[in-house]
């Protein structure tokens, strides 16, 4: 019985070692599960800062003239180091306030967690210093001369007019200023979570511990667990061999037909994306594996490039999806009933894919490849076949109930792993360290995304956005259909400039 009641809530994977072979479940161990990947987004959010390695959408500064884009660069660095700097001051505060209280399961001091905030932003923030010190002296000292009349000339403004800062439309400063972020190339982090600084700061209403409670609190969550281990599963098997086994299996199925390693990229990415849960993986794997081949057989570059992009599009519909996951998060959905909802789509959408693929095939007389004999179809199912177990046991575990999304996850890191090192071989144990650290650094950008996104829209919440954006949609048209299409069309919009995450997020 003592089992039984502890099996409530969720697990992590020493819980499902501990209640399964010993029968004693580890207290508190979702919060230990969660901190570290606290801990995790933030230093690892500080190397990618040191890597300039933060995504961001660099389309409207390369049109700019050179001698422009340095007083942009300027701008944004500024940005970052005054970002950085606030939240650090705050994250201190947050410390003493939490310091001596202990968490609810584990024990452990509640300061940990804006502790992580602290080491990880202050490593930020130097590194941010450090990269500010290298632009340009002159961009710099008229950027910084410019910020600052602007803040004086604002000042004025508001004591002389008598302008009320209440009067200020929060939303509009909250999107506008998103907005100019993302055109100047800032960090998507960084254009999500400095409007949220200013409204905070200049409109005030919720105290500035709110800026690193909501950092913190995006980050902490159990089932977010699933992506650091999904990323790492992807990449350890990229370099295991299994991404190759699988481009192998799909060439023998569908290589002969007109256009086969087109054909082959779609059904590749089938198998893939169902073991790597990560766009990211399925694009690094699939391209390094296809496009040089494409090249080879004759399609043109751009060609080879747009069918591999357009294919990992089904990484977030084939199951396990680390959006799905994210998405059953925010919205409170079922993450299995997600993960099952995923399979119609990825079939269309495949379906279409090799059809067009097919049209311009004939069309532009792409290449053939000799079609597999019955030897070399059995042998490649063959070398698959322990692949292919791995999206089984990941969904047979979470479909029947045996272990959470989260877990799965676990168990597709060790199952690449073994396969990666100790029967393929193809996974030198010297290169593990690095595949760790560039897994734990991929993992903590997308992290710092949702965190910067979880302030962003909690301020939206406040100012009831969401309930306005739904009152104008039904107030046109309470069809299902018509939410249907305003829906692709949002999504449409911000899904061309954003990250997926922080687009589902907003």
């Amino acid at each position: 019985m003592a089992s039984l009641a502890a099996w409530n809530g969720p697990r992590s994977p020493p819980w499902v070692f501990k209640c399964y072979v010993i029968n004693r479940p580890i207290a508190g161990s979702d919060e230990i599960a969660t901190l570290v990947l606290v801990w995790l987004t933030f230093l690892g959010g500080a190397v990618a800062q040191r890597k300039r390695a933060h995504p961001s959408v660099s389309l409207f500064v390369q049109r700019l003239y050179p001698s422009a884009e340095t007083y942009v660069d300027a701008a944004t660095r500024l940005v970052e180091v005054f970002f950085f700097a606030c939240i650090c001051w705050q994250s201190v505060a947050l410390f003493r306030l939490r310091r001596g209280e202990p968490s609810a399961g584990a024990g452990f001091d509640m300061a940990l967690y804006p502790g992580a905030l602290i080491v990880g932003v202050a490593a930020s923030l130097l590194f941010a210093i450090g990269q500010l010190a290298t632009v340009e002296r002159r961009p710099l000292l008229v950027v910084l001369a410019g910020s600052v009349v602007l803040v004086a000339l604002g000042a004025l403004t508001t004591g002389l007019a008598g302008v009320r800062l209440a009067a200020i439309n929060s939303t509009a400063l909250l999107i506008v200023g998103f907005a100019l972020l993302l055109i100047l190339n800032a960090p998507l982090a960084v254009a999500l979570g400095f409007p949220a600084l200013l409204y905070l700061m200049i409109l005030g209403g919720p105290n500035l511990l709110v800026l690193p409670q909501r950092l913190i609190a995006g980050a902490d969550n159990f089932v977010l667990l699933a992506i650091p281990l999904f990323i790492l599963a992807g990449a350890l098997m990229e370099t295991g061999g299994i991404s190759r086994r699988l481009v192998d299996l799909a060439m023998a199925i569908v290589g002969h037909l007109r256009g086969g390693l087109a054909h082959v990229t779609v059904v590749a990415e089938i198998l893939f994306s169902g073991i790597s849960g990560s766009t990211t993986a399925d694009v690094a794997a699939m391209g390094s594996l296809l496009i040089p081949s494409m090249e080879r057989a004759g399609y043109g570059r751009e060609e080879a490039v747009s069918i591999v992009s357009a294919a990992s599009a089904m990484g977030i519909l084939v199951p396990p999806c680390l959006l799905m996951v994210i998405l059953a998060t925010i919205a409170d959905i079922s993450v299995t009933a997600l993960f099952l909802a995923g399979f119609l789509p990825a079939a269309v959408l495949a379906a279409a894919l090799m059809l067009l693929i097919y049209v311009k095939a004939r069309r532009q007389d792409w290449p053939v490849a000799a079609r597999a004999s019955w030897s070399g179809l059995g042998s490649a199912t063959l070398h698959a076949i322990v692949p292919l177990m791995l999206p089984v046991l990941i969904f047979g575990s979470i479909f029947t109930g045996a272990a959470t999304v989260t877990e799965s996850a676990v168990l597709a890191v060790v199952y690449a792993l073994i396969l990666g090192v100790f029967v393929y071989r193809e996974t030198p144990l010297a290169a593990l360290p690095k595949l760790f650290l560039e897994s734990a650094v991929l993992s903590a950008m997308s992290m710092w995304l949702i965190a910067g996104a979880s302030v962003f829209t909690w301020l939206l919440a406040r100012d009831q956005v969401p309930q306005v954006v739904s009152a104008m949609i039904l107030a046109v048209s309470g069809q299902k259909w018509f939410f249907l299409v305003a829906s692709v069309v949002i999504f449409t919009f911000f899904a061309a400039l954003l990250e997926g995450f922080p687009a589902v997020i907003i």
